[in-house]
């Protein structure tokens, strides 16, 4: 991918970009086994730990292993009644033979309530000896009488597995939430979770939702980035740049846009203009409109640019679609947005749009093909 000129960019699918979905993470010591006690489960015997024996998912010789006993469960932690919680936790096997559970306990005020000792079971064949695999279970909790809950691996004694085997584990996380997000130790905020791969622009995610996947989407209805004065002032004249790779989850014609200035017009706009395409809409004085096809569930990579003599190209899928001379624009006003138009006007994007580049050259053709072949792929365009 073309970096030279980049003023700024996200991508959803590179985790020094996307760290991922807000979220807080309500266990207690996630990575420090030996401190989890469990102690709604009463009598069942915690097995023995040796910490800090085996490389961690995150590089440090941080995990843990846990042997004979039932197995180690968070301290508690306070639970609303009703509410759904996931619990994910790093594995890896080093000698057992047999499958195990995921368990859950319910408390209130320090006693049990309930348990289910297999809130997940999960299959030995799952479990790599070479590498971790993150497990899950999601649990919905009693809609009374409980305000504690505990979760943990409990693979040994009760499950069939002979004594003296082990497992890796490392990395607990309990979220008040319907899906797994990406691991945290404690909690993410709005503006730690998509970061700008330049540092100019801090991208807050309180405006944007989140698929069961916990990968970013954007609803139709009020879901949008505002990008500050400093990627604005880049839109009077060229040479500029934006790349954009999208799915339009919507195939009703209402308008969409996927990425505006608030010039009198700079934006990648559908239906609007052009029935049933997508197009680059530039206002100069006179409208101009340059079509690019329909793409509908479908992504597509997009270049749309205008050159330092103000030439404008939209190119799709690594194809020219059209160019058109233009004028420079004056400014009017100080927002770009991804995802709706930067006046206020409703016309929300509907879909994904899991990567945004904004240059402050134009590409040319074989940079723009370099780019779209970098990621074909990966999209399955």
């Amino acid at each position: 991918m073309v970096e030279d000129g980049m003023v700024f960019g996200y991508d959803t699918g590179n985790s020094k970009s996307y760290a991922g979905e807000p979220t807080t993470n309500l266990h207690p010591n996630p990575e420090d086994v030996s401190s989890w006690t469990g102690d709604l489960f009463g009598n069942w015997t915690r097995s023995t730990v040796t910490s800090n024996v085996s490389i961690a998912p995150d590089g440090t010789l941080t995990a843990d292993r846990i042997g004979d006993g039932y197995g180690r469960f968070n301290s508690s932690i306070t639970a609303i009644p009703g509410q759904t919680y996931v619990y994910t936790v790093y594995l890896k096997n080093v000698s057992l033979t047999n499958n195990f559970g995921i368990a859950v306990a319910w408390g209130l005020n320090g006693s049990l309530v309930s348990y289910n000792g297999s809130a997940t079971t999960v299959q030995i064949s799952q479990i790599s000896n070479t590498e971790w695999t993150r497990v899950t279970a999601t649990e919905v909790a009693p809609s009374s009488g409980i305000n504690q809950v505990q979760f943990g691996p409990c693979p040994f004694t009760g499950y069939g597995n002979p004594s003296g085997q082990t497992i890796d584990v490392w990395g607990g996380m309990i979220e008040q939430k319907s899906h797994a997000t990406p691991y945290t130790t404690g909690t993410r905020s709005a503006t730690e979770g998509l970061i700008d791969f330049k540092d100019s622009t801090t991208l807050d995610l309180s405006n944007v939702s989140f698929d069961s996947d916990a990968q970013m989407t954007f609803d139709g209805t009020d879901d949008y980035f505002a990008l500050p004065s400093n990627i604005r002032s880049l839109f009077s004249s060229g040479p500029v740049a934006v790349e954009i790779v999208l799915k339009k989850l919507s195939a009703d014609q209402s308008n969409m846009v996927a990425f505006d200035v608030d010039v009198t017009r700079w934006n990648l706009n559908y239906n609007e203009y052009v029935s049933g395409q997508w197009s680059f809409d530039f206002y100069d004085g006179t409208e101009r409109v340059i079509p690019a096809g329909n793409y509908d569930n479908e992504y597509v990579h997009f270049v749309l640019q205008q050159l330092a003599d103000n030439t404008l190209e939209i190119y799709a899928n690594g194809e020219l679609k059209g160019s058109e001379a233009a004028g420079p624009l004056a400014p009017n006003g100080n927002t770009v947005r991804i995802g709706s138009r930067s006046n206020g006007d409703s016309r929300y994007f509907k879909g994904e749009l899991p990567l945004v580049r904004i240059y402050d050259i134009a590409l040319t053709a074989e940079e723009v093909q370099n780019n779209f072949n970098g990621i074909r792929n990966r999209f399955g365009i």
